[in-house]
């Protein structure tokens, strides 16, 4: 066995070739004592050609199985020749030899048979793809929407489908043989909003079919303006690619022409939604900021520009007289005309949102001082618009600057020019401002200061403290402390403190004196009881509260006052003063509030009194009890070298408020002089200054010691 599989590989186990095998030399044996020669010859073909099934068709195979099996059946005859034997032994050699041989060719013929029919087989599966793949190709190629172009190397067409005739507006016969990149526009003739020019495109499509034949790239994809046959423009996005031969040389373009006019269209729309304002048609914020950073970023560093925020003034009167469509016509007015004053400026104007726009002037030598340009404006904007038969002007506040390009950055050339316009809104109406640097770094610090203000409070810089209240005596400090004035203290370093006055102010930028007000009528409504203990048989309101000109107006005061009071049996020890200027203007419930809480017991003030007609027929028609002098301006009068004039004037008014029933009192009087003016001319209380300094709740037993107060002459 180990001579016949030498020389071939048969993928079955040694035992089973070795059992199949001893059949084989079984048979043989038998047919050997058999005296019938045509058996023995059939018995020996058969072996050969089973032989061949069982998988022995090398040849070598064949010799080295005769060599054994010659060796094995005639090796005994040398010691006893057996001629007959040996006759029958060749014979059946010769028999299994011949019927190798047939098997063999048997087995050639068959994989011959079996392998053209493969090839046969394999040949027909391919022509049947290829037809379908054909077929697939066409119908692609005809129904296609999308229109596809077979052209040479050059650009000439070859073959196109009906879609691409569509597109170009040209029929099938005119297409053939002519150049496809004649269809193609080079440039965008159609300029973008602003002070650009026209939009860049890629260039000609020739170049495209270059790059991918000299191999730059594979394929090419890119959005193109074309020009239709019959004169129109529409947007395709082409896609090229190459066909190469059967040695793998090009030999053909395709090119996919896809019409995207409408979705251009739709995108153009929504960008400019997206940077132009809807009811005007001006740039919006978004397209000005973007413009200022091109402006600034192209421009030389020393090239002016001119920025300018407008806002207009009285703007939410004329929505709510005649209504938000005449609101709107206007708007859209005032647009077109602050672009016909800029008219001869390469200038940019747009609405930022609400009622205030911005110009921003690209300066050249004739543009105007910032005074002239502002002028104009005004003058445009003066012309009356007639809304429903109503001519309708309107003013606005103006804040300007004009720097080099180079010198400050976009964001802080925005925020210089909104610093500017808020400084003109502040002086009044129909006024303009200047950017001023040093001005503008003072109301950033400030400004700093009151978005940091919440969080003082939260983490316990911002505190509540307690100033005394001072009855004014003969001899400066002889008057007993009749109350306490709840004030803000903000210990933001150890030698950094901010006092009442500071804190209220930059609490009144934020809008955190609204929350700061309940808070601290609920904490000075607490210490009451303690107070009450600490001043004896002082009688009249133990705690004064004096609000700011928002806090004044607060619709949720007068249930902030009821909630602080709760517990407390006489409300009267409780005085909540209100700010003059908010009951003046009407500001808020402030007025409703000053009426709330004379009913409900509480007693009443005013502060911030400046001691004008209006004032004195305000005090003389409310319910107060007390009138607090404002700090400024009248509270001014006690100090050495003040006029004549303003302390005649001053001193005629203490009387008349103390005559009429109220008690006079001034704040923070810082030297002796002061005071003792004050007393002369008939003030009752003093609070605060040299009387001493805000306490905390904790230290309220020292409030009444007069070895607190700090007098000096």
């Amino acid at each position: 066995m180990t001579a016949a599989t030498a020389s071939a590989y048969i993928p079955r186990s040694v035992d089973d070739l070795e059992s199949s095998l001893l059949d084989l030399v079984d048979e043989m044996l038998v047919a050997l004592r058999q005296d019938d020669e045509d058996a023995q010859q059939n018995v020996g073909t058969s072996i050969g050609g089973r032989l061949v099934g069982e998988g022995f068709i090398d040849p070598y195979a064949m010799r080295a199985t005769i060599d054994v099996l010659a060796r094995g059946l005639l090796g005994d005859l040398r010691d006893s020749p057996d001629s007959e034997l040996a006759r029958r032994t060749v014979a059946l050699l010769g028999a299994m030899s011949a019927g190798f041989a047939d098997g063999l060719r048997n087995y050639t013929l068959s994989q011959q048979e079996r392998l053209k029919q493969a090839l046969f087989n394999a040949m027909v599966r391919a022509e049947h793809n290829l037809r379908a793949t054909e077929n697939r190709f066409r119908e692609v190629f005809t129904a296609s929407a999308v229109g596809i172009a077979i052209t040479d190397l050059n650009g000439m067409c070859v073959e196109t489908n009906a879609a691409l005739s569509r597109i170009l507006v040209c029929p099938p016969v005119r297409l053939a043989g002519r150049m496809l990149p004649e269809f193609f526009v080079t440039e965008d003739p159609m300029p973008t909003a602003g002070l650009s020019g026209p939009r860049p495109v890629p260039g000609d499509l020739a170049e495209s079919y270059r790059r991918v034949l000299d191999g730059e790239v594979e394929r090419v994809h890119e959005q193109r303006r074309l020009r239709t046959g019959d004169g129109e423009t529409a947007w395709a996005y082409v896609a090229i690619s190459l066909l190469r031969d059967g040695s793998g040389a090009p030999a053909f373009f395709v090119t996919m022409v896809q019409d995207v006019s409408e979705l251009q269209l739709l995108s153009d729309r929504l960008g400019h939604q997206l940077l132009h304002d809807a009811l005007t048609g001006l740039p919006n914020r978004q397209h000005f900021q973007s413009k200022l950073e091109t402006t600034l970023g192209q421009a030389a560093p020393d090239a002016p520009v001119t920025l300018c925020f407008v806002n207009l003034d009285g703007f939410a009167m004329v929505n709510n007289a005649l209504g938000h469509e005449a609101g709107d016509r206007l708007l859209r007015t005032i647009g077109r005309r602050l672009e016909a004053a800029v008219s001869d400026e390469r200038a940019m104007v747009a609405r930022l949102g609400g009622d205030e726009f911005a110009v921003l002037i690209e300066d050249r030598p004739a543009t105007p001082d910032i005074g002239e340009l502002i002028e104009r404006i005004n003058e445009e904007l003066a012309e009356p618009d007639y809304l429903d038969g109503r001519g309708v002007a309107i003013g606005a506040g103006v804040g300007a600057i004009r720097c080099r390009a180079g010198d400050l950055a976009p964001a802080e050339l925005f925020r210089a020019a909104d610093t500017a316009l808020r400084k003109a809104k502040a002086t009044g109406r129909r006024q303009w401002a200047g950017y001023h640097e040093q001005e503008d770094r003072q109301a950033r610090e400030r400004d700093a200061l009151a978005a940091e203000l919440p969080s003082a409070w939260e983490t316990g810089q911002l505190t509540v403290g307690y100033e005394p209240v001072v009855a004014l005596g003969p001899e400066v400090g002889s008057g007993p402390v009749v109350a306490a004035r709840p004030v803000l203290v903000w210990e933001r370093g150890e030698d950094v403190v901010y006092d009442h006055r500071f804190c209220t102010e930059l609490a009144e930028r934020t809008g955190l004196s609204l929350a700061l007000g309940p808070l601290l009528l609920a904490q000075a409504c607490e210490h009451l009881p303690r107070l009450r203990e600490l001043f004896g048989d002082v009688t009249g309101p133990l705690v004064r509260v004096q609000l700011t000109r928002a806090q004044s107006g607060d619709a949720d005061l007068s249930r902030a006052v009821d909630r602080a009071l709760r517990g407390v049996d006489a409300p009267s020890l409780l005085e909540v003063s209100l700010h003059t200027g908010a009951l003046l203007d009407d500001v808020g419930d402030a007025r409703d509030n000053l009426d709330v809480l004379a009913d409900i017991g509480v007693s009443t003030g005013l502060c911030g009194f400046q001691g004008g007609p209006r004032e004195l027929e305000l005090m003389a028609a409310s319910p107060v009890r007390s009138v607090t002098l404002s700090r400024v301006g009248i509270g001014d009068a006690g100090q050495v070298g003040t006029s004549e004039v303003l302390r005649t004037e001053v001193a005629r008014l203490v009387r008349t408020i103390v005559e009429s029933g109220r008690e006079c009192s001034v704040l923070d009087q810082r030297v002796a002089a002061e005071v003792r003016w004050w007393t002369s001319v008939g003030a009752v209380t003093a609070q605060g200054g040299l009387f001493g300094a805000a306490v905390s709740a904790e230290d309220l037993a020292t409030l009444p010691d007069p070895s607190k107060r700090v007098v000096t002459s």
